[in-house]
């Protein structure tokens, strides 16, 4: 069996509604939810493109649940009380069947094949913690934990510092993926207007991919 095999991606998802709140000075709520789900099948057809065939959608509602089995994925009613809980629990039931566990965030409007495949090879081949920082905020986009190895997610402000200084702490291998794709989420208006003049029409294309769920 291919190492890639191995591999089960897990992307975070919340209802419609409550996601990306902050656009809503300018998208009426179906507008919202289909940037939303636009966003969530790039990342589903970034990890499909590198060959990870495995992933799980955890939380959203029937429409995130309708993308996710429609793409070939898994979904899972959200199993925390917050993102930090969500990403631990289905981590550990991916790490105890001796897969390794790749978090991939579910906002990223750019993210390719090449980016999660980069994200892969940066563990050593699941050899290490693979982390990938946000751009703007210290957040962090991209994880990859090989099983065996311990992993506390903790998501939030200056993620990514905090992930570092854990893997310091508990002396384990960590490396740093510095990819495009996994560097851009999208949360704001300000976001998406930059995102715009660095791919025109990517609107247009989020719509597009949406259309079909």
């Amino acid at each position: 069996m291919s190492e890639i095999n191995l591999i089960t991606a897990v992307i975070p998802m919340k209802p419609l509604s409550e996601g990306k709140t902050r656009l809503s000075e300018k998208f009426t709520s179906e507008e919202r939810a289909n940037v939303v789900i636009g966003m969530l099948t790039t990342v589903i057809n970034a990890i499909s493109g590198a060959g990870v065939k495995n992933f799980i959608v955890a939380g959203g509602d029937k429409r995130v649940e309708n993308a996710t089995i429609l793409s070939g994925g898994t979904w899972v009613p959200d199993p925390g009380s917050d993102l930090n809980s969500t990403i631990k629990s289905v981590f550990t039931e991916v790490l105890a069947q001796n897969n390794s566990a790749m978090f991939l965030a579910g906002d990223l409007p750019f993210v390719k094949s090449a980016d999660v495949y980069s994200l892969i090879r940066t563990s050593g081949n699941q050899k290490n913690i693979a982390l990938s920082p946000a751009r703007k905020d210290g957040g962090t986009n991209g994880i990859l934990v090989p099983p065996g190895i311990f992993f506390e997610p903790q998501m939030g402000s200056r993620s990514f510092a905090k992930h570092l200084a854990q893997a310091a702490t508990a002396e384990q291998s960590v490396s740093i993926c510095y990819s495009y794709g996994l560097g851009y989420d999208l949360d704001t208006i300000d976001d998406l207007n930059s995102y715009q003049h660095m791919e025109p029409g990517l609107l247009e294309r989020l719509y597009k991919q949406s259309e079909r769920f």
